[in-house]
């Protein structure tokens, strides 16, 4: 997720927040009256106590959880007004619920039938109308350029091309079109049929295309820039054969595929159906569902971040202290790492080398230990003496819970990779780390650590297939053993 819509749907959810309170404060005005409250200013003078308070929070936690269940903070750029409307008006039922289950048990004296009725009605309208319009906004702010999804679009000519002209024609929606390769139906039917010979009438950017061409066309471009969404509009009937590997290679590499389609005859999971104009989209999504497993990984990771931060503020200002005195440079080592759908972000670390390290790697890269695209040395002599302790218990990395608490990190997951390293991987399937979140640590480094690149990828694939909060949580469970341990650690 880019750092320009991460900061959009993190408004939203405050927004949503904030229209909550509003809503249950006006709620309780227009129905306490038979309890002594009978205007919003007799509501604000209300006592204030710390079970209010906590009261208060959870149940505002309560409707982000559910808010979130419900999809609300997905994309709803080719969806219907109807389609989020009905899944606001479910999310509402559903975060009203606990109010009656706990209103007697917690003496809750202004939750009656009238309230039931008022506060879910004004919540409603409320939540509808404040999003319809920030989603106003958002599309006016697109016209000028901005907040776009970078798309590419594989077609058999005309529906190919008609969805890059509706896309280019409705800058509301937000889409930059960076390439079309059309295909003729030819090659699509070939392939079907077994008699493909690699020669057609279709087009890759001028040129004739047989299937491995669209296909490493298409590997081209997702790996020479960030690619948001794939756009398809090939026919279902007769394109199978072509389709299948396409949708891989996205899900290889966490990228959305959306299918404009006329008609929906589809076995892949996580699938879901918008409209593009009056056209059913099938948009097929490879990484983990946007889940209430997922808000709560996020809360662990905020909450966990959060006491970390402030338990070790004494450790961490004395090891700044320490990376100061120790040598000349700065306290922290700020490095671009590749993270999520391969958004780049800025990673802290305590410096543990000399100034300028960076520019002379390529003079070591001879004495280089580890397998794959990855750099490391057991006996850097970039490394500082403090550095080195440093690095034996990863204490270096404690500065990355920042990260963690701006999104950019989770507390558990793959390892973010150097910008280096990223480019000089050449097997495809690699990349599908990069369809989760990055983390401050991983199975790899509870487990071996060793510099075998093939090894901690094939872990790192091992977490995203059998992600579970069990696992994060066994994860950092393991984690302090193996940083005491310093095993691999260098």
């Amino acid at each position: 997720m880019s750092p320009r819509r991460k900061a959009l749907i993190t408004l939203l959810k405050l927004t949503d927040l904030a229209v909550v309170c509003a809503s249950l404060v006006a709620a309780v005005a227009l129905t306490s009256g038979r309890i002594g409250v009978d205007t919003s200013y007799g509501v604000l003078e209300m006592r204030v106590s710390v079970l209010n308070m906590l009261v208060m929070g959870a149940y505002l936690l309560t409707w982000h959880f559910v808010l979130r269940l419900r999809g609300l903070y997905n994309s709803y750029r080719l969806s219907p007004a109807s389609r989020e409307f009905r899944d606001l008006g479910m999310a509402v039922v559903l975060a009203t619920a606990p109010l009656v289950v706990f209103s007697l048990p917690l003496g809750f004296e202004y939750v009656d039938a009238p309230f039931l009725i008022v506060f879910p009605t004004l919540a409603f309208l409320s939540l509808g109308a404040e999003r319809r319009l920030l989603r106003a906004v958002a599309r006016r702010v697109r016209t000028f350029g901005r907040n776009l999804r970078d798309v590419i679009i594989i077609g058999d000519g005309g529906p190919a091309l008609d969805a890059a002209a509706r896309l280019a024609q409705r800058d509301s929606l937000g889409y930059r079109v960076i390439d079309v390769l059309n295909v003729q139906p030819s090659v699509a039917a070939k392939r079907a049929n077994g008699a493909a010979n690699g020669k057609s009438n279709g087009t890759v950017n001028g040129h004739a295309p047989s299937r491995d061409d669209v296909l490493d066309h298409l590997a081209m471009l997702l790996e020479s820039r960030p690619i948001d969404e794939v756009f398809l509009g090939l026919p279902l009937d007769g394109s199978e054969p072509l389709i299948r590997p396409i949708v891989t290679l996205c899900e290889e590499q966490g990228i959305t595929v959306r299918v404009v389609a006329h008609l929906a005859a589809l076995d892949w999971g996580r699938a879901s159906i918008d409209t593009l104009g009056e056209q059913p989209v099938i948009t097929i999504s490879s990484g983990p569902p946007d889940t209430l497993r997922l808000v709560a990984k996020r809360m662990i990771d905020v909450v966990g971040a959060t006491i970390g931060l402030v338990v070790l503020s004494p450790a961490l200002l004395a090891l700044a202290i320490a990376v100061k005195y120790d040598s000349k440079g700065p306290i922290f080592f700020v490095q671009e790492r590749v993270g999520l759908n391969r958004r780049r972000f800025p990673a802290y670390k305590f410096r543990t080398m000399v100034v300028g390290a960076e520019t002379m790697q390529a003079g070591l890269e001879h004495l280089n230990e580890a397998e794959g695209p990855v750099f490391k040395i057991q006996e850097d002599p970039r490394v500082t003496n403090l550095g080195r302790w440093l690095r034996r218990l990863s204490l270096d990395e404690l500065p990355q819970l920042m990260n963690v608490l701006l999104g950019d990190m989770s507390l558990v997951g793959p390892r973010p990779l150097p910008v280096r390293d990223v480019n000089r991987i050449d097997t495809r399937w690699h990349r599908r780390r990069f369809s989760v979140k990055p983390g401050i640590t991983c199975l790899w480094q509870v487990n071996s650590r060793e510099p075998k690149f093939d090894e901690w990828i094939r872990s790192d694939m091992e977490y995203i297939d059998n992600w579970s909060l069990t696992l994060d949580l066994k994860i950092l469970a393991k984690t302090i053993p193996a940083v005491i341990s310093g095993q691999g650690a260098h």
